[in-house]
This record gives structure tokens, sequence and C-alpha cells, in this order.
């Protein structure tokens, strides 16, 4: 191995590695990729940008506008909208179908598109069928990927196995070629769904009292979670609005419903004016409500920092680091048990040049992470000793560990907190403050214990989140009531609807309150459904992701308006989204019309998607706003920015050099071979996308098939397929992540159905590939 071929390995053993773990965006690690091979000489200057004109760009690029007009024309709705009338609501008929249309539109239109346009359909027929969602989502993304391989269309891999054979001289896939093996990983797919899968989910359909429930209330158990709180009358908030009242900040609830004599007024608006008698009906756990509305009348002052200086005998304070590989690294303190393991008092996190001093005991510690320490100087000797973490400078007086405002919480005789624990009152959980001492009969007390007893007349040292509990005393007196009855969130005007973030959103990566979410949309958001689970907590600071799906509660109108919005996809309330139906046959035609000019051989691929794109948007089917929308750009540049990785590794003689390792299964025969290329192909797309295990495998597969005397095109076939064979991880195709949460999956979900289904492609792909591509 020369030291060009070592530099090269190394330098995409990086860039997989960057793809996998996403520490960049992934078309970013391509450019700085690409970037590289150009500076040292792999690439050359007049081939870097080769691949943004590459007909496999140009044909990904037409497909998004031919899928876009298919979908905005609502040729997909008609279709998706017939699934209840021929399935008749049973389980079995329901995931044969969906499965069949799935794979149907994704052999023409982007998988993710397919699977989007589906899913408020699919979650109309759970509801009307008494199914639970995860029944009908998991098949309808894996009948989504596998459609996708029936057409040389149909996904990337397909469209860049046959530019990698054309770039060298040979005669590309043709736009059917795949399909014959692709409708039989189709038909394997849906068999294993209605027999070995629909087993393996676990996803049970509901009791029929359950069902009389909407899925997204009773998945989310929000109606578990609804309070009543009473405004007496002279209440400091008696006359202001719910914007003015604050009660999201102070309390960490949504108010859904208001009555007032008799009269329920659901999903108010910002502007609603409270009034004295009012019962407030909020989205809270009771116990939770009851912990912070413990802290009225207490009283609130800022102290002074040098106080502590004259009054912290003994107590000193250190900077801890966890070292490399430490067991404190991705777990919490809670989950450590710090404060009883070490009797020490975390008081603040350095994270990223930010000193985070609220909820410290949920804070998953990092690597890079300073943890700021107080304890005794004997304590923090034993802390330090620890072999997961190092001290970042020396043990300091506390004063200086603690430079921000500190306050001071005075305890009255009459205050519920009095006779509590420390830890029993839930100020570091429910406020966000940090308890760092307490002045008690004019002694300052440091460090104190968790179980440390608070008493009337204490005042606590508290550092944190400070607004928080101003907010809380500006409510005044409040009365909990208690929990409600079923049935107090909707009526016919009011609805609670599951929303998803989708590909391309311009929500993912802000927060509802950076967004206005409640002033933009005039809906509130209830809890978020992220991995498997809820949140309810903090939802206004919450980053949304690719794949969230939030619940969320007002009125129809109000609906309606977001599902017009391309930035949320609502799933509960179908056929809200106004569709171009009178171009629907102008989207076909620009189908049709790509289908002719290939199959008769007139035109390439690539000419006969553009023009099919241009045909949909010329005629209406389509805007162009509509389709600049449409177009995937992360996956149109990744492609791009790879594409040259393949020049350099022929250049370098690097695809050589792995050829000649693989081709090593050669001796056990040319299937055997298949094999070990079908699973490396599908092993490397579970993380990787598959456009660019293809670019990475396709030089080595051609130089293999060159070495072994055997043809190129079975391999590249299998190749090609294995790549879309992303079942194993919700996060190796984009269809998977995007049914995750509207399906209430867990990744092990995926593992336990998706890896027998990945194995049956690969019996399947070893086996019908050489029968329509000898070697």
């Amino acid at each position: 191995m020369t030291l060009e071929i070592a530099f090269l390995l190394l330098l995409l053993g990086a860039m997989v590695y960057c793809f996998l773990t996403e520490v960049l965006p992934v078309e970013l690690t391509a450019f700085v990729g690409l970037l590289v091979l150009v500076f040292t000489g792999y690439v050359s200057v007049g081939e870097a940008f080769t691949g943004f004109s590459s007909p496999a760009v140009m044909t990904m690029f037409s497909i998004f506008f031919i899928s876009g007009a298919l979908l905005n024309t609502g040729v997909a709705d008609i279709i998706g909208g017939r699934l209840n009338a021929l399935a008749g609501g049973r389980e079995v008929p329901l995931i044969i179908l969906i499965m069949v249309v799935a794979g149907v539109l994704s052999a023409f239109m982007n998988n993710v598109a397919a699977t989007a346009v589906l899913l408020p359909a699919i979650a109309s027929l759970a509801r009307r069928s008494g199914l639970s969602p995860g029944r009908l989502f998991m098949p309808l993304a894996f009948g989504a990927i596998l459609g996708g391989t029936t057409t040389l269309v149909g996904t990337p891999p397909n469209i860049l196995t046959a530019e990698m054979l054309k770039e060298r001289g040979l005669e590309p896939f043709s736009l059917f070629d795949f399909t014959p093996i692709g409708l039989a990983l189709l038909g394997a797919g849906i068999l294993f769904m209605i027999t070995v899968g629909r087993r393996l989910l676990a996803h049970d359909s509901p009791t029929p009292e359950a069902a009389e429930t909407s899925f997204p209330t009773r998945a989310y158990r929000i109606e578990e979670r609804l309070t009543s709180i009473r405004i007496p009358p002279g209440s400091r908030i008696d006359g202001l609005t719910l914007r003015e009242a604050r009660l999201g900040s102070a309390l960490d609830v949504q108010v859904v419903a208001v009555e007032r004599r008799g009269t329920r007024q659901l999903a108010p608006p910002p502007d609603f004016r409270l009034q004295g008698q009012d019962l407030l009906l909020v989205d809270g756990r009771f116990s939770d409500l009851r912990e912070l509305l413990s802290v009225q009348g207490v009283v609130v002052e800022e102290t002074d920092p040098g106080h502590l200086a004259r009054a912290s005998a003994g107590i000193r304070g250190v900077t801890l680091r966890p070292k490399s590989g430490s067991g404190l690294i991705g777990r919490d303190l809670s989950q450590l048990r710090f404060r009883e393991r070490f009797s020490a008092l975390v008081v603040g996190i350095r994270r990223d040049g930010e000193l985070l001093r609220q909820h410290l005991a949920k804070r998953v510690l990092r690597e890079t992470d300073e943890i700021l320490v107080l304890g005794t100087e004997e304590e923090l000797a034993t802390l330090t000793a620890q072999r997961g973490v190092e001290a970042v400078g020396p043990v300091v007086p506390p004063h200086e560990l603690l430079q921000e405002r500190i306050f001071r919480i005075q305890v009255p005789a009459n205050s519920s907190l009095a006779g509590n624990t420390v830890a029993g009152s839930r100020l570091g959980e429910l406020v966000g403050l940090t308890v760092i001492g307490l002045l008690r009969g004019g002694r300052t007390l440091l460090v104190v214990s968790a179980e440390e007893q608070i008493r009337a007349g204490d005042e606590l040292l508290v550092v944190g989140e400070s607004t928080r509990i101003f907010d809380l005393l500006q409510l005044g007196e409040l009365e909990l009531e208690g929990e409600l009855p079923k049935g107090a969130l909707e009526s016919e005007e009011v609805r609670v609807v599951e929303a998803v973030v989708p590909p391309r959103s311009t929500v993912a990566g802000s927060t509802p309150r950076e967004l206005h979410f409640r002033e933009r949309y005039g809906l509130q958001v209830l809890a978020v459904w992220r991995e498997g689970s809820p949140i309810y907590r903090r939802l206004a600071e919450l980053r949304l992701r690719f794949g969230d799906a939030l619940l969320l509660h007002g009125s129809l109108e109000k609906i309606h308006l977001l599902a017009e919005d391309p930035d949320f996809l609502v799933l509960s309330l179908p056929g809200m989204t106004r569709r171009r139906t009178d171009k629907a046959w102008v989207a076909l035609a620009a189908l049709g019309l790509m289908i002719a000019l290939v199959a008769s051989g007139l035109y390439p691929i690539h000419i006969a998607a553009f023009a099919g794109a241009v045909v949909s948007v010329l005629f209406g089917a389509l805007k162009m706003e509509e389709a600049y929308r449409a177009i995937e750009w992360r996956a149109l540049f990744l492609v791009a920015a790879v594409l040259p990785v393949g020049v350099a590794m022929e250049s370098s003689g690097a695809a050589n050099l792995l050829a000649d390792a693989v081709t090593m299964t050669g001796r056990f025969g040319p299937h055997a071979f298949l094999a070990a290329l079908v699973v490396l192909s599908s092993m490397l797309s579970q993380g990787l996308d598959g456009a660019p295990t293809v670019v990475i495998m396709a030089p080595v597969v051609l130089l293999s098939a060159e070495q072994l005397a055997i043809s190129p095109y079975p391999l590249m076939m299998g190749v090609g397929l294995a790549a879309s064979a992303a079942f194993m991880t919700p996060f190796s195709h984009k269809a998977n992540l995007l049914v995750m949460s509207a399906g209430g999956y867990r990744s092990f979900d995926y593992v336990r159905v998706g890896t027998p289904l990945t194995i049956v492609v690969f019996a399947l792909l070893v086996l019908l590939v050489p029968v329509f591509f000898p070697f």
C-alpha cells in the first residue's frame, strides 16, 4: 500500500465516520471531502464539479419535480383515500394495500414524499379501523423503501448504479431493468409483514373503551395530565389576559380550557381575559402543580455573594472534567446519584462557553463539560481521587464559583415548604433552582444534605432560573382543585391533532418560542413525541427535529391553516390540504411522457425525466416555488459532491487494492462474492446514505468483476438494491425516521422487525439477481 492510497483510505474513513455520527451535516462532510481531494491532487480542478452536471443528479432533480406534481395535484391523495374502502378496516388487507400503494407511488416518486403523502390517510384508516397507527406506519415506510427498488428512478442508489456503468463505457441499466427483482422484493416484504412482521410489532390495538378517545390523546395519555386550577376572587391575575398572566412560564403548563359560570371555552386565545372564580383546565401533572404552588407565600430577595465568603468556613469549590471513557459521560447527575455518593453539591456546568445553573440533575454529562462542585475539603479530596474525573484548576473559596446572582427564599410559618426536605421540595426539578445552603438562626449552612428538613423561618440560598420563581410568585394565590374527567379537550370546533416535522421543513432546529408558535399558528403544543416517548415539560425551549410529532390543540380553522403550511404534516385529519386536482392529468401526463421517452429508446433517462419535470411546471401541475420546496437539496448536494470520490479511488489505485482484497471471496464462486457485496452494501447503508455507499463500492465492484472475469451487471444490481435495504434502524432511511414519532416506535422496534426483513432481502438478491443478470 502506497502512502497516497493510505491517505485516501484514511480520508474516506473520516468521511464515513462523519456520515455515521453527523458531527457535521452530511452534505457538508461531502463538500469538505471534495475540497480535500482537490487540494491534495486526487481530483483535478476540471473534475471537481463534474458531479453537479452529472446525469444522475439531473435525474434526481427532475424526479423531485415529478414527485411534487403528483403530490400537489392530489394524485397520491386520491390513491391513498381508496384504501379503506378496499380493505374494509381489516389489518392484513390494510397492510397489503398500504405497502402496494406505497410501493407503486415510490416507484416514480421520492420514497420520503410517498411516505409523507400517505401518512394522513393511514392515520385516518387506523382511527376508523380501531387499529394503533403503529401497526400500519412501519409497513408504510418499508413498502415505500421496497417500492423504490422497482424502477431505475425509484431511489438514488439505482440511478447511481446506472451512472457508474455509463461512466466506464458500459451500457447502463434501463428504466425497468430493476422491476422483476424489485417486485419480488416488494412481494416478499409484504408477505413478511403480514406474517412474521406483524407479530413482531409491539403495538396492540386499543380496547373498545379506549378507542372512543382519539388516538393522539390516547397515545400521549394527555387526559391523565389534565388538572383544574381555580382563580380566587381578588387574585393578582384577575383581569389579566392569558399572555399577561404568564401561566406557562410560571407553572410550565398549557391552559387548554377555561370554565366560567357553566360555560367552557376550549383553546382560549392568548388575549383571553381571566376573571376571579374562573376554572382553568391545564395540561400538567397534579403532583407537580401541588409542589409548585407550595412556594406561594415565600419572599424572594437577592443576597450578596460576599456574604458567602464570610460564612463558608470548611467549604471549598473545585471545577472537574469527566475523563474520556468515564462512566460519568452520557448519564445525568440523578442517574449517577452524585449527591448521595460524594456528599458534594454540583452548582453549575460550564458547556460550550455557557454556564448552566438550572435543572442540573437532568443534564446529561458530556466529555467537554466542566462541573462546578462545592463540598468540604475532605469530600472534594475523595471526589478528585476518582478515576473518572480530573480537576481543572485549583481548589477555591465557594464564592468564586458562585459569581452570579444568589437569591434567598424566606420560608414563612404557614408555607407548605416548612417540614419538607430539600429534595422533597423539588425546587431543582420543577423550578430549576439549586439549593446551595440555608440561613438558620443567624448561621449560614452551605452544602446541606438533600435530606435536610426545611423549617419555618429558614432562608434558602439558591442559584438558577430566578425569573421562573418570580413569575410564580406574581400569580398570587391559586387553588388547585384536581384532575378532570375524560372528554374535556375536544368539541365540534376544537380538536387535538398530531403533526409531524417533515423533510426540508424550515422549523427544524428552532424552538416553539423562537417560532412564536402560539401567535403564528393559533395552536398550543401539548407534547412532543420523540424517539419512542412523549416530552411534556419545557416545550417552549425544545429544539424541533425532523420526524418529531407534535400534539396540538386548537380550533379546526387554525388546524386547517396549519395543514396548508409545508413546514408541518398534519396526520390526524386527512384531506385538509388543498390540492390542484384539476391539474392531476398534467402530472400523470408528465409521468407518462418520461416513461414513454425512455421505453421507446429515444432519449436517456435524465433527458426524459427533465422533459417530464418541465411539462409538469409548464402546464400548471406544479409552481416553481413548490418545485424548489419539493427538491431534497441535501440529497442532491450529497450525491454531486461525493461522485468524484469514485474517480479518486480509481486514479490513486485504492480501488485496485480493495478489489484484490475482496476478490478473495471469489474463490468460493460468484454467488458467494455477490453475497459478500450485498451484505457489505446493506450494512454500510444502515448508517450511511445509500448514495455514498454505491459511489464508494462501485469502483471496487467493477474492478473485481474484471479480475474474476465475470459480468459486472449482477454485482452492480446487487449492490444498488442492497443499498436500499435500509430497515434495521430509524436513521437508515428518512422514511423510517418520518414514521418513528408518528407511530410511537422506539429504535429497537426497527431492529426487531427490520433485521429479519433485511435477511430475507439478502437471500432473495443472491438467488434472483443471477437469474435475470447471469454472471
